[in-house]
């Protein structure tokens, strides 16, 4: 049994993630001895140190994967929620000024209730995943380039939007988003509870499943009875809501918005959050904790770069390789080789006691 438990984990891809993550850790602990030390900051309320700034830093990430997760599961891919997260912070912004012209300094005040600061954009990225999931859904296109439609359109939306201004705020409500926290960064918490919300619906109820059974055979669950078009029309809204929530806690760090730069790449960075997990993107059944792990991965790389100061220009190829190796050493043959010297090792072993 216990043998069998250790096959277990040497085949799973989140142990392999794990690994990785450790060994990015350590040679960032080599390099800075102080890495892992906490300090405790008066001034702000909270703990502060290079694993709270990663976990922090990579909440937009982790909160887009959450979405994404199910996306690949159902053997899709969603390139826009970089750009949906450009028109989350550009919308925000723009119900906090209205007109940089009547209101030309950026003070703390909102034309706006804060309450539409916040609702807005999110309803309108979670339209726009309801557009997504119409085109998968309705008019059966491949998911690729359905949502290459609005990755090209979004950011233009954006800048319509402010009509190519970037506006500021120093509402503080608003920058506490991104700021603010309570013990941790607010958008830890942020993150901790759109994690946990999105495994208890996927987990503590059927909807995950269904999600996992869509992926594997769409047409086998139509057949089963599933309403696979109604779930991949949910999937893809709940990925442009999350969306919104990442592009509302980058607004507030930068306390503006910018509409060129809001979410770039961070689709890519999603997918590779949620391959790095062990979610396959032929579909099928996927793993949120993976996602939180493969996301706290691509973090730490970056971290390293800046540690070991690399210029961070170089920062994507290096993450590139870095992600190649994590991803042969989930690959089939791979883990099945060590698994594989695992068992010959134990043999070796038993045959030398026995002896």
């Amino acid at each position: 049994m216990r043998k069998q438990h250790l096959d277990g984990i040497l085949k799973s891809k989140i142990f392999w993630a794990i690994i990785a993550e450790l060994a990015i850790l350590i040679v960032c602990g080599i390099l800075r001895p102080d890495f892992f030390r906490l300090k405790w900051i008066d001034q702000t309320g909270m703990w502060s140190g290079s694993l709270i700034d990663i976990i922090n830093y990579s909440s937009e990430i982790t909160i887009i994967a959450m979405g994404m997760s199910m996306v690949i599961a159902l053997g899709g891919t969603d390139l826009s929620v970089g750009s949906l997260m450009a028109v989350s912070g550009a919308i925000a912004l723009k119900l906090l000024r209205w007109d940089v012209v009547e209101f030309p300094t950026p003070g703390d005040f909102t034309v706006r209730p804060f309450a539409l600061v916040i609702l807005v954009p999110l309803v309108v990225c979670a339209l726009m995943g309801a557009f997504n999931g119409t085109l998968i859904s309705r008019f059966k296109m491949q998911p690729i380039i359905a949502t290459l439609v609005l990755m090209v359109a979004g950011r233009g939306i954006a800048q319509i939007t402010t009509n190519g201004k970037q506006f500021t705020t120093m509402f503080e409500p608003f920058r506490q988003i991104g700021l603010g926290g309570f013990i941790v960064p607010m958008p830890v918490i942020i993150t901790i509870v759109v994690v946990t919300v999105m495994a208890l619906f996927t987990r503590k109820t059927s909807f995950g499943m269904f999600v996992e059974s869509v992926g594997i055979n769409r047409n086998a669950s139509r057949v089963s009875g599933l309403r696979s078009n109604r779930i991949i029309m949910i999937v893809y809204i709940i990925t442009g809501f999350l969306a919104g929530i990442s592009g509302l806690i980058y607004s507030s760090r930068i306390s503006s918005c910018d509409s060129n730069n809001a979410g770039l790449n961070y689709e890519m960075d999603a997918i590779l959050a949620v391959v790095i997990g062990g979610t396959s993107m032929t579909g099928g059944k996927f793993s949120l904790a993976g996602t939180v792990v493969g996301s706290l991965v691509i973090r730490t790389i970056t971290t390293l770069v800046l540690f070991l100061g690399i210029n961070p220009d170089a920062i994507m190829a290096i993450k590139a390789g870095i992600i190649a190796v994590v991803i042969v050493l989930q690959s089939e043959p791979v883990r099945r080789k060590m698994s594989e010297l695992g068992k010959n090792r134990k043999q070796a072993i038993g045959g030398e006691a026995r002896a």
